[in-house]
Order: C-alpha cells, then sequence, then structure tokens
C-alpha cells in the first residue's frame, strides 16, 4: 500500500496486488469491501492487480514505482 497525495484529505491509500496462480479473480470494488469490512476507513481507496510486482535491486517491493505508477493513473484519470 502506499499513499498518494490528495488535496481534500491529504494522502489516499492505494493498494497494489498480485494473486496467486489459480485464484479467481475479483474485481477492485470486491477487495475494497472486503478491506473496509476488516479496517474501516483505513482501507485503500484504489486497489490494482498486477501480474507482477516490482521489485528494486534488493527484491523487495519498490515502493517508488509503485507511488509513480500511482500518480501515473491519477493524472489520466478524468476530473472528479
Amino acid at each position: 500500500m502506499i499513499g498518494v497525495h490528495s488535496p481534500v484529505h491529504g494522502e489516499n491509500v492505494h493498494a497494489y496486488i498480485t494473486l496467486k496462480e489459480g485464484v479467481r479473480r475479483p474485481t477492485s470494488q470486491q477487495l475494497i469491501r472486503f478491506a473496509r469490512a476488516r479496517v474501516g476507513y483505513k482501507a485503500p481507496e484504489a486497489i490494482v492487480l498486477l501480474e507482477d510486482m516490482p521489485l528494486n535491486a534488493a527484491g523487495k517491493v519498490d515502493r517508488v514505482t509503485l507511488k509513480r505508477m500511482a500518480e501515473e493513473r491519477l493524472a489520466g484519470a478524468p476530473p472528479s
């Protein structure tokens, strides 16, 4: 999960996930409802399914790349 700038809330939570092979592919809305039922207001605003998680040179999740991906998605989104 990463924080993405929001003019209203300061930051919104966005989650990027991968699924295990053979797992039924849920919709983003199903995943958000699942998270809200468990963590309430801290649940992610958006959930994006990825084929592969970006990794840095140390083999850890590359959060910088995820944040850039989230900002690019928001920049391409129609104004709300």
